[in-house]
């Protein structure tokens, strides 16, 4: 028996961003009626875009998820092939599902450390420590992803250039004009929450470009990919 379920690279995209404007306005609303109105209702933090184990997280968690399992199967694909490039295609894989977990965990903050921001004299765009070690990693993987980005069909890598710039302009670019306002001006106000949920949303649409990317270079590249699933009893090994 065989199942062939199809999917469309621009439905799939559309899809979530419907869901990416739901998240936008619901969580501007939130901010607007904490900082504006003063309303604190424990329901409100559910849909706030920068805080975790909500709504948006888990959305953001599901879909960098989604992005690891399609690097996944295009690496053992590309593996199948003799591709000299699968080990970069694995790599990515794993550093997505690295990401869907630190969505939920934020394990980055683990290097958000104050007096060592403060024995370094950080502060400004720097406020959040962990940009730096963030940035260097960008800088260290666009330099040895750099013949991979030339290898790919120019279509598939003009989007993968497109949401890399806007998944690491929101969680990069975003997150120090973030620390620069609250090294002046503190997180508790409307200002520096609306632009905490600018950098949520640029990094969902981001991964939005990136999964249709995928999808599509899949559909065109390795359009004959045979899936299959066996289950295997114990007793049977």
């Amino acid at each position: 028996m065989q199942f062939l379920i199809s999917v469309s690279p621009k439905r799939v995209a559309f899809s979530l961003s419907l869901w990416v404007l739901f998240f936008a306005f619901a969580g501007c609303t939130v901010k607007v009626l904490r900082y504006v109105f003063n309303n604190r209702e424990r329901w409100m933090s559910l849909f706030d875009l920068d805080a975790e184990i909500n709504y948006p997280s888990w959305y953001s968690s599901f879909t960098l998820l989604f992005c690891g399992i399609l690097l996944g199967i295009i690496a053992v694909a590309k593996k199948k092939q003799g591709d000299r490039y699968f080990r970069h295609w694995k790599a990515l894989a794993f550093i997505f599902v690295f990401l869907s977990l630190d969505e939920n965990l934020s394990l980055h903050e683990i290097l958000i450390i104050n007096d060592l921001r403060k024995a370094l004299h950080l502060g400004g765009f720097f406020y959040f420590i962990w940009v730096i070690p963030g940035a260097i990693f960008v800088v260290l993987t666009g330099l040895a992803y750099l013949k991979f980005l030339l290898h790919l069909p120019r279509k598939t890598r003009d989007f993968f250039l497109l949401a890399g710039t806007v998944y690491v302009g929101g969680a990069l670019g975003m997150e120090m004009v973030c620390g620069y306002y609250a090294d002046v001006a503190g997180q508790r106000n409307l200002i520096y929450g609306l632009m905490a949920s600018v950098e949520e949303i640029l990094e969902m649409v981001g991964v939005i470009v990136f999964i249709y990317a995928l999808l599509s270079y899949t559909g065109s590249y390795l359009e004959n990919i045979d899936l299959r699933v066996k289950i295997v009893d114990n007793q049977e090994r």
